[in-house]
């Protein structure tokens, strides 16, 4: 199965908190990009202003076609609003309100009860589950213990990795990850800084369903619009495929 572009909306957010209302909409800038061929849209919810609203995110289920993930936190009036708004997926993060991009794995270990009964509850409303992850054995222990569907892998090391030996270190350790949750049953997507460059790389992770690009991919929009930005990456996608 070839490997499918999401875009990832909370840049777009932030930009609309800084200018007048109306100049920046992350929900049209994600419908746009899903016409151009993109197969879901990934937003944060942290409660805060200056990122996506729950209005946001009920426009987003109403208008989008292809596939919704909405990443929360583990707290209950998120959890209770990603139930009212039904994504096809619920994400588990760690999110700071001052700064909703900023995003890290949730400490499963404070929140045992909780998660515990949050993952059911989602699953029976056709809400797929997921947890935000590093490619580390610890992560992935913890995560081991939970019916979840799908780990979001935190590729930040691999894409700021300071040279090439940084680099073929970090990625050995997503593959590694990404076939010790695959042999789980466990899908797995990837997120986290993730640049076009980087894209031909974690092409050739096993399991790897869903690319995650957000603040690499929006920047590649200035110069040349969303619907060539998306077809540079889906191309990358199909050319690393069939080698």
């Amino acid at each position: 199965m070839m490997k499918r572009l999401s875009i990832l909306l909370d840049d777009l957010a932030l930009f609309r908190s800084m200018y007048t209302e109306g100049v920046i909409d992350p929900v049209r800038f994600g419908i746009l990009a899903e016409n151009a061929g993109a197969n879901g849209l990934v937003c944060t919810f942290s409660g805060s202003s200056k990122g996506i609203l729950e209005k946001d995110l009920r426009l987003l289920k109403e208008m989008n076609r292809s596939f919704l993930n909405i990443r929360i936190p583990l707290q209950n009036d998120a959890m209770r609003l990603a139930l009212s708004v039904a994504p096809d997926m619920v994400t588990f993060v760690d999110v700071k309100p001052n700064d909703p991009r900023k995003v890290s794995p949730p400490d499963l270990n404070a929140f045992p009860g909780e998660i515990d009964e949050m993952i059911p509850n989602l699953q029976s409303n056709n809400i797929a589950v997921s947890v935000l992850v590093r490619p580390e054995m610890d992560f992935l222990k913890a995560i081991s213990k939970l019916s979840i569907d799908y780990v979001e892998i935190d590729t930040a090391e691999f894409t700021s990795a300071p040279d090439i030996n940084d680099e073929i270190v970090a990625l050995d350790k997503i593959k590694s990850a990404a076939l010790a949750v695959g042999k789980w049953g466990i899908g797995v997507n990837c997120s986290g800084n993730i640049s076009l460059e980087d894209v031909a790389a974690l092409v050739q992770v096993p399991n790897l369903e869903d690319i995650i690009l957000g603040s690499q991919f929006v920047q590649r929009t200035f110069y040349v619009g969303i619907d060539r930005a998306v077809r540079e990456v889906l191309e990358i996608i199909r050319s690393r495929e069939l080698e």
